[in-house]
């Protein structure tokens, strides 16, 4: 039996295979001894001799052995693809192989050794893409109660707000969040006390602020990521791409006034959440006013690498711009 379990949402993917690791233990093997674990490929790490190896060895005082492979379906080369693909198909009965894959899915489906065993007699497949939009928001409530809590609905909008996609740092946030509520329902005011917006999360406040021309709380909310331990070239780096993002969302609706999350999450490459948000706040732009501030970013840069102008001062100057 071979399984796939892959995505760039290792949360749920890391989730699925310890949860089939220990199930297989408890249903066959309480001992661990007919487990074998594989995480570096190549170079000083196993070869297609061990893997295989481990494949087609026969269970030790038990009926199943289980195989579990991290990332080899991008490291395979060329030359030895057909090797990979003999011995797969040839994985006896008594053998799971777990295929645990961090990239992408759609990515991962157009690899030769993915798509050379897709067909083969007893393939499961488990694809973990990273949730979004309401999936992402059920995803959270129901983590919630997982932790005993509850959340309000508005506190879920913003916790969702602040963290985005990354589980790991979700599941951390919400453990802290009903730990602190001690039975309690959470809040917003205990989202906003407790979870550190991801810088992410802060450029969407600091898209708001100045938005709604609110200079004074936009040039706050940069001097907290200073406080915070933020490089100035990181923080116009981000405040550049969150431009060139409005841009495009403002372009896509000058042509679609219609467009979706979806349609600009395609056509810019970035997450659906992120391009929501870049739908509702472009609005509040001119596409000159977009184009100028683009143009200064890309001037400031010029300048900062010739000593011209300070980081700190570019930051500021371009989300003073902003807000004109």
């Amino acid at each position: 039996m071979l399984i796939f379990i892959y995505g760039d949402d290792g949360f749920r993917a890391s989730e699925k295979v310890h949860l089939m690791i220990k199930t297989f233990r408890q249903k066959f093997d309480s001992t661990g001894l007919n487990i074998a674990e594989f995480s570096t490929i190549g170079r000083k790490g196993a070869d297609v001799g061990d893997i295989l190896g481990a494949v087609h060895a026969l269970p030790f005082l038990g009926t199943k052995r289980m195989v579990v492979l991290k990332d080899l379906i991008g490291q395979v080369k060329k030359p030895e693809m057909q090797i990979w693909i003999d011995g797969f198909t040839k994985t006896p009965d008594s053998t799971i192989v777990i295929f645990w894959e961090s990239t992408e899915p759609k990515a991962l489906e157009k690899k030769p050794l993915f798509k050379a065993l897709v067909d083969v007699a007893e393939v499961h497949h488990y694809p973990f893409p990273q949730l979004q939009g309401s999936e992402l928001t059920s995803w959270v409530k129901d983590r919630v109660k997982e932790h005993r809590g509850t959340i309000d609905v508005s506190a879920l909008r913003v916790l969702v707000e602040r963290v985005g996609a990354d589980l790991w740092q979700m599941d951390n946030e919400i453990g802290k969040l009903v730990a602190y509520a001690n039975t309690e329902t959470i809040s917003i005011a205990m989202v906003e006390e407790l979870v550190r917006a991801s810088f992410e999360g802060k450029i969407f406040q600091l898209i708001d602020a100045v938005s709604q021309r609110r200079p004074t709380e936009a040039i706050r909310l940069l001097q907290e990521e200073r406080w915070s331990g933020a490089n100035d070239h990181y923080l116009l780096t981000m405040l550049g791409r969150q431009v060139r993002i409005l841009l495009g969302a403002k372009g896509l609706l000058e042509e679609h006034p219609q467009a979706t999350k979806q349609e600009l999450a395609d056509t810019l490459n970035i997450h659906p959440f992120v391009a929501q948000k870049a739908l509702a706040q472009s609005r509040a732009f001119s596409l000159a006013q977009l184009k100028s501030v683009h143009d200064f970013l890309f001037e400031s840069d010029y300048q900062l690498k010739t000593g011209q102008i300070n980081a700190d001062m570019a930051v500021d100057l371009a989300t003073i711009k902003l807000t004109q």
